[in-house]
């Protein structure tokens, strides 16, 4: 798994407790949009995570989320994994690079957690092939992804049914998170399009960030309602009115993100459209610039939630 931040990657890549109750009263899972318990990508908090960890989390329980997706290994597995079992957070994923699932190590930690997915963040350039791209610029990679074609993203769909198939006889899902590169289209599809249409519905699983998708000038709903079976997973993160539309490998740094219901996304016919389809959790995500701190942000984004009762 990553050691380095996916910010880091990308620049160069529930158990509730008792009855489903929150910490802070908040209700059971029912209460919230499809009936799942609300998830975090610990992206949104990594500073404090970084600075406090057990604190850190005791506030993300207390807020009143239930799961959580890691960004990268937490430095004593085993550790944190106590931790998040005493309060009642139950880890689920994590984001990966794919050359990472070559490592035995990044299967064992999986185990270590007892996680269900590993979640690939980034597609691999054909030519770069197992070049560890965490340690290059965003400079050094732009050129190189500017010129990613529909052939590579094939390439990358063999390589995520390959993995997933290994996976699958150990008991963990392969998935593919999007950035807003993989809107990029080709013709008459997107690189999201090849990657679903070219993968086996029984080893990969798509996550899609609703935030990225908007990014790229498309429309999130839209691919719900074309793959609701190969779409599982989802990132709830938005943006502020007046965002520039681009699929650059660098959109984390361009804009405003919004808490939920404050941006351009409108939630309540997304989760009404995500009904009919086979989403098993959802993460919300911050990233960016925001309004308010992270840990306020991610209870404001909370109470947004809370309102689909």
């Amino acid at each position: 798994m990553e050691s380095s931040s996916r910010r880091d990657f990308v620049k160069c890549v529930v158990g509730a407790i008792g009855a489903g109750l929150t910490l802070n009263g908040a209700g059971p899972a029912a209460a919230y949009p499809l009936g799942l318990a609300p998830g975090l990508q610990l992206w949104t908090v990594k500073d404090a995570l970084g600075t406090d960890e057990a604190g850190t989390l005791k506030e993300v329980a207390r807020i009143g989320y239930r799961e959580l997706e890691l960004y990268q290994v937490p430095k004593s597995p085993g550790e944190f994994k106590k931790r998040c079992d005493d309060l009642g957070l139950r880890l689920t994923g994590s984001h990966v690079s794919l050359q990472s699932l070559d490592d035995p190590n990044t299967l064992d930690v999986a185990h270590q957690l007892a996680l269900q997915y590993l979640i690939v963040v980034f597609p691999t350039l054909r030519a770069i092939g197992t070049k560890d791209i965490s340690k290059m610029s965003v400079g050094e990679l732009m050129p190189l992804y500017e010129k990613i074609s529909a052939d590579d993203y094939r390439w990358n769909a063999e390589q995520f049914n390959r993995h997933g198939a290994a996976l699958k006889k150990i008991g963990l899902q392969l998935g593919y998170h999007n950035h807003a590169l993989d809107l990029k289209r080709f013709g008459n599809e997107s690189a999201m399009d090849i990657l679903i249409q070219n993968t086996d519905p029984s080893l990969v699983v798509f996550e899609m960030d609703c935030g990225h998708v908007i990014h790229a000038g498309a429309d999130p709903v839209k691919y719900l309602q074309k793959y609701p079976q190969r779409i599982q997973l989802l990132h709830l993160k938005d943006l502020k009115p007046g965002y520039s539309v681009s699929s650059s490998i660098d959109t984390e740094e361009k804009d405003v993100n919004a808490e939920l219901g404050k941006g351009v996304i409108d939630w309540p016919h997304l989760f009404e459209v995500a009904k009919r389809g086979s989403i098993k959790h959802y993460f919300v995500e911050h990233e960016g610039p925001m309004d308010h701190p992270p840990l306020e942000s991610i209870a404001n984004s909370l109470q947004y939630l809370r309102r689909f009762t």
